[in-house]
């Protein structure tokens, strides 16, 4: 085996498969689906950004308040493709409290499958477009639902009901 050089070591990357952030998709949401797509748990992109191995789930639980600095905004950036400011701009903004647990509007999932950050605002029990509360719950278990960077399928992890789906369901599930 031929050994390597710690200066061409050290200029490898990964090579990752990039994922294009949704318009007002949440930071967390954004993590577990270039998680999905590079085969990555929390702590293995947590290694790849040189940071604690619990890091990244961290900054993917919106109750934790937990903002990325702006050095791991940058790592992040350069091994996403993604603009940091876009990065901050999908983070919580400094200051405001957010809810929890998970929420979201059916109605706006329907048209655009991906968790928003404005759901978890904790001054925003409705939503602003459909004019209906936030669930916080599937309709038809009652299950509380997953953190956002779970959220593979679109649908509720206990009965499998689609999220789209949910505005349709008064609690009288099959």
């Amino acid at each position: 085996m031929k050994r390597v050089e710690p200066s061409l070591r050290s200029s490898i990357k990964p090579w990752l498969f990039q994922v294009e952030p949704h318009p007002d998709e949440s930071f967390g949401h954004f993590l577990g689906r270039f998680r999905r797509a590079n085969y990555l748990s929390g702590a293995q992109l947590s290694t790849l950004l040189r940071a604690r191995s619990y890091l990244v789930s961290y900054w993917e639980c919106p109750s934790r308040q937990r903002r990325p600095s702006s050095a791991h905004l940058e790592q992040l950036s350069q091994l996403t493709g993604v603009d940091m400011l876009r990065f901050q701009r999908m983070c919580s903004p400094l200051g405001i409290r957010l809810y929890w647990p998970t929420r979201l509007c059916p109605d706006c999932y329907a048209e655009a499958p991906w968790h928003k950050l404005t759901w978890q605002l904790a001054d925003q029990s409705a939503c602003d477009i459909h004019q209906r509360s936030l669930l916080t719950q599937c309709p038809c278990c009652h299950h509380a639902f997953q953190l956002p960077s779970y959220w593979a399928t679109g649908e509720c992890d206990r009965c499998r009901l689609p999220f789209a789906q949910m505005g349709l369901t008064l609690g009288s599930c099959q």
